[in-house]
């Protein structure tokens, strides 16, 4: 498996949003049920969007030594894609209005079903560091397997800020709970600063690499 591949999963996992969704299933009845088909929702369509772009950039020609002008366009294309993202984030203003009562969130976290499709919902369109990843897998031109295996190591590196929690929740969840809330407090105050390092640096990286490649 390509290490860049390893290393874009871990920089596309990060993802508050997550932490938010696992720390609401952590409340209420049936905490272990939720929280696990929460995160199996989130893995499903992690991996299968994961295949479905590993088969479009096969039949697109954008990947591998043989197809070298369109993959090297594709990793610019992403790059722009990300530094867009990192100014987006730079400008806006976080809200500041203060909930009142129960959350959105939690309200619509009653159920198993809710959960499992909370999973689906906040995965369910890739970032761009993903999509990068995705195909350094197809880059390395290895067989079909190999390919599958490497993309369930990467989603689940991707999903870690998710998959620990939970493990966390289903051993542990009295002590899980409070380190949660914590942890969920040092993303919100740090979490944009965090995603705008993280999409600004992958985005410099591809935009050059891609350039690069292009001009050579």
């Amino acid at each position: 498996m390509p290490p860049q591949a390893l290393e874009l999963a871990l920089a596309a996992s990060i993802y508050p949003p997550a932490v938010v969704a696992v720390i609401a299933l952590g409340r209420g009845p049936q905490l272990k049920s939720r929280v696990v088909v929460f995160v199996l929702g989130a893995a499903i369509v992690t991996y299968a969007l994961g295949v479905l772009m590993l088969f479009v950039l096969d039949e697109l020609g954008a990947t591998g030594p043989h197809h070298w002008a369109p993959s090297a366009a594709f990793d610019l294309a992403l790059g722009v894609v990300l530094i867009g993202v990192a100014l987006y984030l730079r400008k806006k203003r976080p809200d500041q209005a203060t909930p009142s009562g129960p959350s959105k969130l939690e309200r619509y976290l009653e159920s198993r079903r809710l959960a499992f499709v909370l999973g689906i919902t906040l995965y369910v369109v890739p970032s761009p560091i993903y999509i990068a990843a995705v195909k350094s897998i197809a880059d390395a031109q290895l067989s079909t397997s190999s390919e599958l295996l490497s993309l369930a190591a990467i989603v689940a590196v991707m999903l870690w800020l998710i998959e620990v929690p939970m493990l966390m929740l289903l051993a542990v969840p009295d002590r899980a709970s409070g380190l949660l809330e914590r942890t969920n407090l040092w993303f919100t105050e740090h979490g944009r600063l965090l995603a705008v390092i993280v999409s600004a640096g992958i985005g410099l990286y591809l935009a050059i690499k891609g350039l690069v490649d292009l001009i050579s």
